[in-house]
């Protein structure tokens, strides 16, 4: 019996659309998993055992012979149905502990947060929680990655030096205020 729990590190995707194919590519980034793009099939002589996820873009590959030996998982669909059926897959595929996908993250807990000030009368600015938030998180990493270098870590963000400078004053000034302390 094959071993069906072994995390999916490659997989194939044939389409002609290379829209589809980067919206695809672009989704993934956050997971273990490199997907291959294949304009044309060539038949599963072309395809390598350890492919063990296909893809394929039913809107512009024609009706495809997909009877197979080894265990693969195969999703068809066409254009962003297809791409929705990966998302899905992958949120249920990979445990919470190997692989979150960054943007289910954040809107788990965006609605968490949200749902839970919804019924308050008065209550801080969501938007500028999250901001300041994210503010807190990604300067300091950018930093981090860039061993120190300022100018390096704002063009990663896509920021200008200055707003960089300026978000990382507010972050240094807001270090001594309890109320950031417990949100970081």
């Amino acid at each position: 019996m094959k071993d069906v729990g072994t995390p999916i590190r490659e997989g194939l995707l044939f389409t002609r659309d290379t829209a589809l194919a980067e919206r695809i590519s672009r989704s993934v980034l956050h997971w273990p998993l490199e997907i291959l793009v294949r304009d044309s099939w060539k038949g599963w002589e072309a395809v390598s055992p350890d492919s063990r996820l296909l893809l394929i873009d039913r809107g512009t590959m024609p009706s495809l012979d997909l009877s197979d030996s080894h265990f693969r998982i195969i999703l068809s669909g066409e254009g962003e149905a297809l791409l929705q059926a990966l998302t899905e897959f992958l949120y249920l595929r990979e445990p919470l502990s190997q692989a979150v996908g960054i943007e289910h993250l954040l809107h788990t807990k965006c609605w968490q947060y949200l749902k839970a000030v919804s019924n308050l009368r008065e209550s801080d600015s969501a938007y500028s929680f999250f901001s300041d938030l994210l503010d807190r998180m990604l300067i300091p990493t950018a930093l981090d990655v860039t061993d120190g270098n300022q100018h390096k870590a704002s063009r990663i963000l896509g920021i200008s030096r200055t707003t960089f400078r300026s978000k990382m004053k507010s972050i240094e000034e807001g270090e001594g205020d309890p109320e950031s302390e417990s949100c970081s």
